[in-house]
């Protein structure tokens, strides 16, 4: 018996000595995590987004040539091909309807749509919104500024989304239940569908939120990325990192996201890592 005894402990001792000297990546859901760079040498790269039809990641980052200015730009996740959009005016905010393979850009002056074939962007509406963020969920949802407005876009024309008429929001983003998402200076929030009401989530300072192919909610903070589970009322911390300008999630479950000068996708390995952090926080 003290024979057993030792070995259990001696295996577990050599266990976790190899766990230790692996851990060295990002760890997510106790898998460790490497990093791969799909971009560097990009100042800010913000507003993540996805069409997961095409394989191509859409996002906005900061020009300094001679004048300060924002740029959209895009990669296809599968070959890293990399190319600037022209035809915008100030493009900042990305949103991609999955269902008619649509790319909508948000510029200073208002929604432009993408061409795939000509890879221009055309504006499409007749606001002059100058757009800071945009989410799709079976219509086109955005932000402005400084106004920090939520409006909605369908059927060519824009409108301020009835439940949040009284408040302020940079980000918005809609789950599987209708229930919209939403931050601003004072934290995060969420409006329930089926009961009217407002919930106060967290003093969470968001600089991204976005959903996995199946309209799961993430999002991201300066230092970590997060989770939202409606059905378990949960936000759980994903990953600590420091420095994050957004995030995005491919169609296998992988994470993108954005530091302050690169883009950046974590690869799982098949090292199991277990951390001593909060399962989350229930809201």
């Amino acid at each position: 018996m003290k024979l057993l005894v030792l070995l259990v402990v001696l295996a577990y001792s050599a266990t976790a000595r190899i766990i230790d000297e692996n851990c060295d990546g990002i760890i997510v859901h106790n898998i460790n995590h490497i990093k791969e760079v799909l971009k560097e040498n990009i100042d800010s790269p913000y507003q993540l987004a996805i069409d997961y039809d095409t394989n191509m990641l859409f996002f906005s980052y900061s020009s300094y040539d001679n004048v300060s200015k924002f740029i959209s730009a895009y990669i296809n996740l599968k070959t890293n091909e990399f190319q600037i959009i022209n035809g915008i005016n100030g493009g900042f905010a990305n949103g991609v309807d999955g269902r008619s393979n649509t790319v909508y850009i948000g510029g200073n002056d208002g929604i432009y749509k993408f061409d795939f074939e000509s890879k221009r962007a055309q504006h499409i509406d007749g606001t002059t919104h100058n757009i800071w963020q945009m989410f799709f969920k079976n219509d086109l949802y955005y932000t402005n500024y400084p106004q920090e407005n939520v409006y909605v876009y369908k059927d060519g024309e824009s409108e301020r989304v009835p439940e949040l008429l009284e408040t302020k929001a940079m980000l918005v983003a809609i789950d599987n239940n209708d229930n919209i998402y939403y931050s601003n200076s004072s934290g995060l929030f969420v409006h329930k569908k089926a009961k009217n009401y407002v919930s106060y989530l967290g003093d969470y300072n968001l600089n991204g939120i976005t959903s996995d192919i199946s309209g799961n909610l993430f999002f991201s903070t300066p230092d970590g990325i997060y989770s939202i589970d409606d059905k378990s009322k949960r936000i759980e911390k994903l990953a600590t990192i420091t420095n994050i300008y957004g995030v995005a999630v491919e169609s296998d479950g992988n994470i993108i996201y954005a530091s302050q000068d690169s883009i950046v996708r974590l690869k799982p390995t098949k090292t199991h890592c277990f951390v001593n952090e909060k399962s989350g926080e229930a809201f």
